[in-house]
């Protein structure tokens, strides 16, 4: 990667002399930005740019360039690069739409692309992108005319949409925060944003990075990349509706759709996930402040008012407000005028215009080892006081810079305020006190992630030889296995199940349930009765063996009132087993991610609660406690109000299995076990139902 961003030279490919030509604006951006490396306009009518000769083709150049630009008709990048194979170039970015995004036609397209990198060797950023940015050489490949140019700084982006990236740049620009490197990625069709964001964590320029992405090539090897990183990765993943088809195919893929597994992901993963540019922006500004080591703040505020409104917002984030020590009460004391300023915190300076004062406070704030980070609400200011007010700001930057203290400055309702911070001052500031507050919120976020233990390795789990005898017969069919051998495999897998007999008739079911004894419990088995409780497919605590009987009688007319016309249906009979917790222990394999394992409440309430959670696979036994801590009803696990603690051990112990199965067989798509019925300690764990689907 470092040579797309340190290039000597650079070719640009779709260059003409009408003014309305895009290629000029990559010219004109390389010479505006001053790129110190020779520029080279090719196109085929030839004549000038900018005083620059336009070459017809790149075997004209008087030398073979380090980078390429293109930007012609997608029809004829594979000639393009032909020609940089011939010359030995092995460094290009196609910002060309035309491809993939236009159907069947653009697919050919990068198929011919993909055939000329593996022939000659050569790496792509694109198609369809905006290019790259380095400001530190002054590289700036945009076919458009950037709107503000931002200062150079610690923030490097890697963006999907060039359109967005554009939008971020010129918010880095107003807002004062620095730029560092800009990777606009498009359809990926050969650099990815891992190939990137790898780079990146090496490179010393980049304090920050900010991925948006509207999809992942890898998310695993994002996962790896985020628990390696020595620096914040902040992932905004957009495209978050519509990605999980049919997900009414079982209550995990219901509960775990796409967005809800990069929220897990990024959690387990280190990377910090905000859903909005606006999200990115102010948690960039906290975080390239000296780290945050806890949670004590303490507010210095103008106005009383919005002091109120920081205290409100620190206990909802869970931030503390201590005291203020002794040596600062009395600093306060002895300059307050007739005593008005009470030395609490927050601390409300609104009528002290002594501005000393204020730096003398924030020096003895930084000082103080019992405070993590200052808030400092500045304003209202009125025309006189400025100047004063201004040399006072400048003050608490470089004495907190010195004292490496976190120091969030909040500019309340005044533009030419706020653009002296971010221009004179190059210190981006928040518009409202609550956006301070969550932007140190993420902040702690990172600061925790730093302490996250390595992935969990997979255990060796004995049964999988026996789970495979049973399951391989069913790995070649799409879909959902029938429902005994998901009962089996789960049984073989090491999973407690009751008994159960599989009928076909009401004579069947009546012998069956004199076998279990009574009472019992009939379920509906057919492959379109996805949820059977819906259907009135379930029929719970049958007293006798004629129950049964006429149970099956009943569920034979919910078969030919509610399934299609000639699909084959069974009846199973299990034991009816009164007591335990109902949870739900399932497995979804995303795309992106890999398998995902999932725990919560369950039972018919399962979707309507949504009280899950999820991790990666695989998981051990220690990562599969923490997985049930997540949920709500785990303090119902541990007992209250003189319940006792039930079977969590057995629980983690389900789940290191289920974890251990789809680490193992690739082909299983989900795995539902709903209800789980859990036992008071020691007693363990029993699986009501079992739902596998194998991937198309």
């Amino acid at each position: 990667m470092k040579d797309f961003f340190y290039p000597k030279s650079v070719a640009v490919v779709g260059v003409s002399e009408d003014p309305d030509n895009l290629g000029r604006n990559i010219v004109n951006n390389l010479l505006e930005f001053r790129f110190p490396g020779a520029i080279f306009p090719v196109g085929p009518r030839g004549g000038q740019a900018f005083d620059l000769k336009i070459y017809p083709s790149l075997l004209d150049l008087p030398t073979s360039p380090d980078l390429v630009a293109v930007l012609a008709p997608a029809r004829v990048v594979p000639n393009i690069l032909d020609d940089c194979g011939r010359l030995g170039v092995k460094r290009v970015v196609v910002e060309s739409g035309g491809f993939s995004e236009l159907g069947e036609e653009g697919h050919r397209l990068e198929e011919q692309v993909q055939q000329r990198l593996r022939d000659y060797q050569i790496r792509m950023v694109g198609p369809n992108g905006l290019g790259i940015i380095n400001l530190e050489i002054g590289l700036c490949l945009p076919f458009m005319s950037l709107p503000g140019k931002p200062r150079l700084g610690g923030v490097s982006l890697v963006c999907q949409s060039g359109g967005v990236g554009g939008n971020v740049i010129a918010w880095l620009a107003q807002s004062g925060l620095g730029m560092n490197k800009f990777v606009s990625v498009g359809n990926k069709l050969d650099i990815s944003e891992n190939d990137i964001l790898s780079f990146l964590l090496n490179d010393p320029g980049t304090k920050l990075i900010y991925l948006y992405m509207e999809d992942l090539a890898d998310g695993r090897r994002l996962m790896e990349l985020g628990r390696q990183a020595k620096k914040p990765i902040l992932l905004h993943k957009a495209n978050i509706g519509g990605l999980s088809a049919d997900i009414a195919r079982s209550h995990t893929a219901s509960l775990a759709v796409d967005d809800e597994v990069v929220t897990a992901a990024c959690c387990q993963s280190g990377i910090l996930r905000v859903h909005s540019r606006n999200e990115f922006l102010h948690a960039a500004i906290a975080l390239l402040q000296p780290p945050l080591k806890g949670d004590r703040l303490v507010v210095l505020s103008r106005s009383g008012g919005e002091a109120v409104v920081v205290a409100d917002a620190c206990q909802k984030a869970g931030f503390q407000l201590p005291p203020l020590s002794e040596e600062i009460r009395q600093l306060i004391q002895s300059r307050s005028r007739a005593g008005v300023i009470k030395p609490m915190n927050p601390l409300d300076l609104g009528d002290i215009f002594d501005f000393t004062l204020y730096q003398d406070v924030t020096a003895a704030f930084c000082r103080d080892p019992e405070i993590d980070a200052i808030i400092f609400n500045y304003g209202p200011i009125n025309e006189a006081e400025q100047e004063q007010a201004r040399a006072m700001a400048k003050n608490l930057i470089e004495v907190a810079r010195r004292h490496q203290k976190p120091l969030l400055i909040t500019v309340i309702g005044n533009l030419e305020e706020r653009l002296f911070f971010q221009h004179e001052l190059g210190e981006p500031v928040f518009s409202f006190p609550g956006e301070a507050i969550r932007a140190l919120s993420l902040a702690r976020s990172y600061t925790i992630c730093q302490l996250l233990p390595p992935l969990a390795a997979a255990p060796e789990i004995s049964s999988l030889p026996a789970v495979d005898r049973v399951l391989s017969p069913y790995l070649d069919t799409p879909g959902p296995i029938p429902l005994t051998i998901a009962l089996e495999v789960i049984q073989t897998l090491g999973i407690r199940l009751p008994m159960w007999h599989q009928v076909t008739s009401a004579a069947e079911a009546e012998s069956a349930a004199a076998a279990l004894g009574a009472p019992t419990c009939l379920k509906l088995v057919a492959p379109s009765a996805l949820h059977k409780s819906d259907l009135g497919g379930v029929l719970l605590n049958l007293p006798s063996p004629q129950a049964a009987r006429e149970g099956f009688l009943n569920l034979q007319q919910v078969a030919i009132s509610h399934l299609p016309g000639g699909e084959k249906w069974q009846v199973l009979v299990m034991p009816y087993i009164e007591g335990g917790f109902e949870v739900i222990l399932g497995a979804k394999r995303d795309r992106a991610f890999g398998p995902m394992i999932l725990f919560g409440a369950g039972g018919i309430w399962v979707e309507v609660l949504e009280d899950v959670a999820m991790r990666l696979a695989p998981l051990n036994l220690t990562t599969a406690q923490e997985l049930i801590a997540e949920t709500k009803v785990y303090k119902i696990l541990q007992g209250r109000r003189g319940q006792p603690p039930l079977d969590i051990d057995s629980l983690a112990q389900n789940l290191v299995l289920l974890s251990a199965l789809m680490m193992h067989c690739p082909q299983i798509q989900e795995v539902d076990l709903n209800p789980v019925l859990v036992f008071p300690q020691g007693q363990g764990t029993i699986a009501l139902d079992a739902r596998i689907i194998i991937s198309n």
